[in-house]
């Protein structure tokens, strides 16, 4: 089943479910930084898998696959301009240091964690063509 993300509500209902895993794609700010810097931030896991611990009505605790750390993602403030497409969340950045800032996170489940496609009910048809009732 494919993760379709319209808003912060479609993002909540996605992190509430088993197996639910956010990713970074992108992060701007810390592409402008010095190789190091990078090399440092992929040592911490940063660009690692990570998977809901725990929600609350503000904020999402992350595990950092691979990493004895959790990383916290709040949604209490500025979710406005928080850009939502097909499985990507894009996350401003309030740095004040340079152009403005944003992370991209893709959606995806765990594996094994996949929901199954939902089966629309086909409803019976007469032989006149016209919808039985069920």
């Amino acid at each position: 089943m494919a993760v379709v993300l319209r808003s912060l509500s479609d993002f909540k209902r996605f992190l509430e479910m088993p197996g639910a895993t956010i990713q970074i794609v992108q992060n701007t700010f810390m592409d402008r930084q010095p190789e190091s810097a990078r090399e440092a931030y992929r040592a911490k896991g940063m660009f690692e898998p990570r998977t809901v611990q725990a929600l609350s009505r503000k904020a999402a605790v992350f595990a950092v696959k691979g990493h004895p750390t959790t990383v916290w993602l709040y949604w209490d403030k500025g979710v406005r301009r928080w850009r939502f497409s097909g499985d990507t969340v894009t996350v401003p950045l309030e740095t004040a240091m340079g152009p403005p800032d944003a992370i991209v996170y893709r959606c995806s489940f765990a594996p094994g964690f996949e929901p199954t496609e939902r089966r629309s009910r086909v409803r019976p048809t007469r032989e006149d063509g016209a919808q039985a009732h069920p």
